[in-house]
This record gives C-alpha cells, sequence and structure tokens, in this order.
C-alpha cells in the first residue's frame, strides 16, 4: 500500500487539511484503487482530494433524480446504489451499483442531458463524489487524468454491454448463478424485489430459484 509521505505533507498546506487527516486511511485505500487504471503519481492523485466529497445517505436518499443533469460521479464505499427507470408508474431496476465502483447518470453525465433514471441508496451508505466541472480541470491540466476519465467511461459501457450479452445469451437460472459468483455480498444485503429486476425476472420467479438451487 502507498503510505502518506511528504508529498502529502506539502499538499496539506495548499488543500482541506481537517479533510486530507481525519481520512488518511481512506486516501491509501483510494489511491491504490485508482492505479489499478493509470500510474498516478502523488502529487497528481492528492490533487484530487480536495475537490471530492464524502457523502453519506440514508436508505432512499436519491443521488442523482430523473430529468436532472448529473453533473457528478461517485465511487461507492459503502452500502448499495440502484438506478431504476419510471415506466408506466412502475420503478424498474436497471442497475445495482457493487461497493468499490464508479457510478452516475452515463447519458447525462456525458451529453449534459436530462436523466431518464433515478440514482437512489438502498441501505445506509457512503460514496466519494465529485463534480464534473472538477474532472474537466483535471482532464486539462493532467494526461493521466484524462485517460482515466475516459478509461472509466469505457468500464461503464462495457458492463451495460456485458448485461445486453447475458439478457440475450442466458437464461434466467444462469444469469442468477453469475449473479451470486460476483456479488454474493447483494443476495445477502439487496432487497430481492431490486435483485429481481435487475435479472429481468419477477420476485416470484427469483423466489422459485433461490429454492430450486438451494
Amino acid at each position: 500500500m502507498y503510505e502518506i509521505n511528504h508529498y502529502f505533507l506539502l499538499f496539506c498546506y495548499q488543500s482541506n487539511i481537517e479533510f486530507m487527516f481525519e481520512n488518511s486511511a481512506l486516501i491509501n485505500q483510494l489511491s491504490a484503487h485508482l492505479r489499478k487504471y493509470v500510474p498516478f503519481s502523488e502529487v497528481e492523485l492528492y490533487e484530487v482530494f480536495h475537490l471530492m466529497e464524502i457523502r453519506e445517505f440514508k436508505k432512499g436518499d436519491v443521488f442523482i433524480h430523473e430529468s436532472q443533469i448529473a453533473n457528478e460521479i461517485a465511487f461507492s464505499l459503502e452500502g448499495y446504489f440502484r438506478a431504476y427507470i419510471l415506466h408506466n408508474g412502475l420503478e424498474i431496476t436497471r442497475d445495482i451499483t457493487p461497493v468499490h465502483s464508479f457510478f452516475t447518470a452515463l447519458p447525462s453525465f456525458v451529453h449534459n442531458a436530462p436523466s431518464f433514471e433515478v440514482f437512489e441508496a438502498i441501505s445506509a451508505a457512503k460514496a466519494v463524489v465529485i463534480s464534473k466541472a472538477s474532472l474537466m480541470g483535471l482532464y486539462e491540466k493532467y494526461p493521466h487524468w484524462e485517460r482515466f476519465g475516459r478509461l472509466i467511461i469505457e468500464e461503464m459501457f462495457i458492463n451495460v454491454q456485458y448485461r445486453l450479452y447475458l439478457f440475450i445469451t442466458q437464461t434466467a437460472e444462469q444469469r442468477y448463478l453469475d449473479f451470486i459468483k460476483k456479488y454474493p455480498d447483494m443476495i445477502l444485503q439487496v432487497p430481492l424485489q431490486y435483485i429481481a429486476d435487475f435479472l429481468g425476472i419477477t420476485q416470484q420467479s427469483l423466489s422459485r430459484l433461490r429454492k430450486n438451487i438451494r
């Protein structure tokens, strides 16, 4: 793990000192995660920390509303969020955000258009949030941050495409088995109604699957 050193101490004088020291463990953890995408220097990493906010959510709190322009992107630290679409009076869950992943209403975030979906905390949750304007400033200043932004957008797009592939090629049982293999924690902590939506089946069908597979 990368430890905080003299670069950190120097940077504290130029940014949010209280935030940096109170969240030093989180900063080390987040730095290691970000470096999985791009080999950031310490200066490049620590410049972002005074731009971000740690936000806590209660169950039912909304991160992005329908018709709102998504001008922030988040990285989940604890708890779960779902993206849902309102259709004919029903809330249809499109996605459930795993812990330690990035999320936003991507079409809205990229095109500055009103969001057609809602992002809602489905448990007590905590996330690191940064504005699009702050990211754009980093993109202009550091090629590594511009590359990082492109990789995150690509990852989000690939995840959507992979889910579409599963819907086309797999049965409901196969999708469920793939889900519990990838996200064993979710099946214990996320309400079944949301998981059923995510898998494209009814809650009754999900209950039958769970009973048969046990």
